[in-house]
């Protein structure tokens, strides 16, 4: 959603109601793993998913991430659709930190070190974002778990009824009433000692588990 300049503060607000009034519609139809959705709640961790079902990961966070009251915290990029993201999550009360592997990387990774460590927060957090490739994770996510000790709890999302976007991520929205199915697998844990190959290895594993759980999630619907 290209939105710039002057215009930028009231599509924030539209689209944010928009986005409350939807997922107020969504019915949970399955949540899968909830034991392992507990360790997310228990920052410092990391919750993950793909940046196609980031409109969908909204019932996570506005029904269970942040109803547990601890700090919820992303990370949203330079670009306009980055600020309205930014201006949406402060109106929900998610903290937000501004940067990309692109522009302001190593500064955003080292904030989002300190919301983990310091403020004790759940981050969301999209691995193949903000530009992609789609679905493929990107290596910051294994080296800021590794460094934090935070692990990373990864989930797939499905919805029964919905469109894709035009996007580079070909994001999902769900259509009004839909049937949102939820898989939350087991944490990935690294240590601070891990090697280079470990960290890979666990790069290549955290993919796989995103996408193995974004299939368990439409098997859950059917």
């Amino acid at each position: 959603m290209k939105v710039r300049g002057a215009a930028l503060p009231a599509a924030a607000v539209l689209v944010r109601l928009v986005a409350q009034g939807l997922t107020a519609t969504y019915r949970l139809h399955r949540l899968e793993g909830a034991r392992h959705l507990d360790r997310a709640l228990d920052p410092p961790a990391m919750l993950a998913c793909w940046h196609e079902q980031t409109a969908l990961s909204v019932l996570l966070v506005r029904r269970h991430l942040l109803p547990a009251g601890g700090p919820v915290s992303i990370l949203s990029s330079h670009s306009a659709d980055g600020e309205l993201a930014a201006r949406i999550a402060h109106a929900w009360g998610v903290r937000v930190t501004r940067g990309s592997t692109s522009r302001g990387g190593r500064e955003a990774a080292l904030y989002l070190y300190h919301e983990l460590v310091k403020e004790r927060s759940t981050l969301l957090l999209m691995p193949d974002g903000p530009r992609g490739p789609a679905r493929a994770a990107k290596p910051g996510s294994i080296v800021l778990a590794a460094t934090s000790g935070a692990p990373i709890v990864p989930a797939g999302f499905a919805v029964d009824r919905g469109l894709r976007l035009r996007s580079w991520d070909r994001m999902i929205v769900g259509a009004p009433f839909s049937r949102v199915a939820i898989a939350v697998g087991e944490p990935i844990l690294l240590s601070r000692a891990s090697t280079d190959t470990e960290r890979e290895e666990a790069r290549v594993e955290f993919g796989a588990r995103l996408d193995d759980l974004t299939a368990r999630a439409g098997r859950l619907l059917s």
